[in-house]
């Protein structure tokens, strides 16, 4: 199934139109013998719930499941309701060797899962589903990575193994999403294993079944546990926080989805998905009611104003404008709900590259404002070509993949490079040719349509960035109607350069994970912010090829429930790295309940790896102004025991007439037990180059880049807090860009680093 997808980064204002497609699949139910399945052993799952999930509905047996914290083994009311388990299977073991006795028992499950593991030896599974006792019987499944491989970029292993496992991560925490509304019944928010807590539900008159706020709540679970809507422009009867449009849901899914989903993309199945926040509540505030497309500032500092007052522990806002002006009162509503002690996570935009593209609200100083890097995976269709053969994965968006078969080749340029499509296309000379063209210049709907106006059978679009193909979306005027795909830029290059006669398309799609993680997304809005020049984004995060749910609505079968698998889709945008790092924030505040907004944000920041790459050259990297302090490393951040304030040293202009040094305090908190010594040095960026200049000492003007200054030393005793001093030398050339990282190296893998900046200005 191939759909246009909604604006990948909502506007205010001003709707921007789709930068990419959307690829969705038919929800589908129950398994099927395949290469991802064990068919010799089953999972048996029994009706009752297992410890981690049992609320006391038996007379008897007090509730086991866990309001806060983890699960105790070694309570009395654990010990009781596991011997009512444990009976329970001590019967269907009977029941086993009576009626199935080829089948053996090999596991038992109490905690996470009430069942057994069966080795069947021959039999038939649905045999074992005769049992009265049983809920459901699946095969074992062999697992894939999960979250699109993003999991991985971003190192969140080792914090989900902190929470006390990956279903947990989370746990406790409030995340409130103001977008277009999260679909409730997506299995991706499951609610099983999750109960309101103290005062939720929550909701407005529009979404409550009785018209009374926070009584009789609609589309709100015990996971989804806020549903309301702000839209104050005109009086519109009917609207209200239901999920209409599929952004919100992409959004929260990768914040907070639960673990064990199975997302279906042109057939094939991604096993154990979930967010980056599994054990998150969520809060659904819809300033995109219906079909709106453009909220005003009112109606999100509305939705912020409830959030706070609601008491979320994180706002996600995938959205922006272009507002440019000093009095960004949106801008300054957030920054004092972090101040209030609310993580605010703010997408940078979608309009790069280039600099001063940083959008409102994401030039708010406290929050955390994200931009985009790609991801290492994508579902796509093969293409074959060549002895051996070589085969290529390329991607499928609002137009249809080619049929699967051989086509004739045709590779339209000339020795400089090839054609962009965009002013018409020789003409095909076999009548099953496609063309290979590449991406810029026009919509992909014009060189479709040139490929039509010269009669061949379907286009391959070769990428013009370093990274994995995108989908490609419509430009919406019509007469467009032919398959085209596209390969990536390498890909795409290593197809010119061997112009086969020949290439094969397969009609059955694959999982592609390459090596092209951590190249900045072309559309990635860059630093630094309008009137103040402030280092922004803070950081990036994965935002190209995200895979997350998406509304039962947009399943193929509109009328079918919303079960099995649900919908789902890959996306790409600022929107998109955002909500990676509102679940991470989410995650860190489960590990430390303690850590104000700020903390959260600098254990971020400062732990990220420098390791974003530039995507017209893949083998240099980028600067401050478009990564910030780096890629995040939920993993680092986990462990901080050191924080700066601010995260990065932004001083703006400074007055190229000034004779005098111009100097900025950052303060940095060791909040360890041990006293700490660090070595100070600096990565000098060289956007020539797109090279990180040489490691010098801070304290020495005799090599390096000598434009700053700073200790070459800082020691933080235990619990202490120091101001590190950092200096722009006077004399600099007008038009000078100051720019770059601090680095702090204490013992062991200890570091820390902060951006940059400075503009010598008239």
């Amino acid at each position: 199934m191939v759909r246009r997808f909604a604006p990948l980064f909502v506007a205010l204002l001003l709707a921007l139109g789709p930068a990419g497609a959307a690829v969705g699949a038919q929800p589908q139910s129950g398994q099927s013998a395949s290469a991802d399945l064990d068919t010799s052993s089953a999972i048996v799952v029994l009706r009752a719930d297992p410890l981690a999930t049992y609320d006391g509905k038996i007379l008897g047996y007090e509730k086991t499941r866990p309001h806060r914290g983890k699960l105790n083994p070694n309570s009395a009311a654990v010990k009781k309701y596991l011997g009512y388990l444990k009976q329970e299977h001590d019967a269907f073991a009977a029941w086993l060797r009576k009626n199935v006795p080829s089948a053996k028992i090999t596991s038992q499950y109490f905690t996470v899962l009430n069942g057994v593991a069966v080795s069947l030896h021959g039999a038939a599974i649905g045999k074992l589903r005769e049992n009265a006792d049983v809920l459901t019987v699946e095969y074992d499944a062999l697992y894939r990575p999960l979250m699109s491989q993003s999991y991985k970029l971003i190192n969140a292993t080792g914090a989900w193994t902190a929470a006390g496992g990956r279903a947990n991560a989370g746990a406790g925490v409030k995340v409130g999403v103001i977008d277009t509304g999260i679909d409730v019944d997506h299995p991706f928010f499951d609610p099983t294993g999750f109960s309101y807590p103290t005062g939720f539900p929550k909701c407005d008159a529009a979404d409550s079944a009785s018209h009374q706020p926070d009584t009789n709540c609609k589309y709100v679970s015990p996971k989804v546990i806020v549903a309301k809507v702000f839209y104050n422009k005109a009086a519109v009867a009917g609207l209200d926080a239901k999920a209409i449009q599929e952004h919100g849901t992409h959004v929260a899914g990768t914040i907070a989805g639960v673990t064990g989903k199975t997302a279906v993309v042109h057939g094939v199945l991604i096993r154990d998905m979930s967010g980056i926040a599994p054990g998150a509540w969520l809060g659904n505030y819809n300033v995109f009611p219906g079909n709106v497309a453009s909220a005003r500032s009112r109606d999100i500092l509305n939705a912020v104003e409830a959030a706070v007052t609601d008491g979320m522990d994180v706002l996600n806002l995938s959205l922006g404008g272009g507002y440019r002006g000093n009095n960004d009162l949106l801008a300054l509503g957030l920054d004092a709900a972090a101040k209030a002690g609310v993580v605010v996570a703010v997408a940078a935009g979608n309009s790069g590259p280039g600099p001063f593209t940083v959008e409102s609200p994401g030039r708010a100083r406290n929050v955390i404002t994200v931009g985009a890097s790609s991801n290492n995976h994508f579902v796509g269709q093969p293409i074959s070509y060549g002895a051996g053969p070589t085969t290529i994965g390329a991607a499928v968006g609002d137009f249809s993949p080619l049929p699967g078969g051989t086509f004739d080749l045709f590779v339209s340029g000339t020795s400089s490079g090839l054609s962009n499509a965009c002013s018409g296309l020789p003409a095909a000379t076999t009548s099953s040719q496609v063309v290979l063209v590449t991406r810029g210049g026009c919509t992909f709907s014009t060189k479709v349509r040139s490929a039509i106006t010269a009669g061949y059978k379907g286009v391959i679009v070769r990428n013009n960035v370093a990274g994995d193909p995108t989908a490609m979306a419509k430009d919406g005027l019509g007469n467009d109607d032919l398959p085209a795909v596209m390969v990536g830029r390498a890909e795409g290059d290593a197809l010119r350069s061997a112009a086969p006669a020949t290439v094969t398309a397969s009609a059955t799609f694959s999982e592609f994970v390459t090596s092209n993680g951590d190249i900045l997304a072309g559309f990635s809005s860059q630093g630094p912010t309008f009137v103040d020049e402030a280092v922004k984004p803070d950081l990036t995060s994965v935002g190209v090829n995200v895979l997350s749910s998406v509304p039962c609505s947009f399943a193929e079968d509109h009328n079918a429930p919303c079960g099995g698998e649900g919908t789902w889709a890959f996306f790409q945008g600022t929107s998109m790295a955002t909500p990676h790092i509102a679940g991470s924030a989410a995650v860190l505040l489960g590990l430390h309940p303690d850590w104000s907004p700020a903390r959260v944000k600098s254990a971020l920041v400062n732990t990220a790896d420098l390791v974003v790459r530039n995507a017209v050259n893949a083998a240099t990297t980028v600067g401050p102004m478009a990564q910030g302090g780096g890629r995040e490393n939920l993993s680092r951040a986990a462990n901080a025991t050191v924080f700066f304030d601010p995260v990065s040293a932004s001083f703006g202009k400074i007055n190229a007439s000034r004779n005098v040094p111009t100097s900025m305090s950052v303060a940095v908190t060791n909040t360890s037990g041990s006293s700490v010594t660090f070595t100070l040095e600096a990565w000098k960026f060289t956007p020539a180059s797109g090279a990180l200049g040489a490691l010098y000492n801070g304290g020495s003007t005799s090599t390096g880049d000598a434009r700053i200054s700073f200790p070459s030393t800082f020691t933080l005793g235990p619990g202490q807090t120091k101001n590190l001093t950092i200096t722009v030398k006077p004399g600099l050339p007008l038009g000078s860009i100051v720019q770059g990282w601090i680095v702090l190296a204490g013992p062991g893998n200890l570091e820390y680093h902060l951006a940059y900046w400075a503009h010598i200005a008239p």
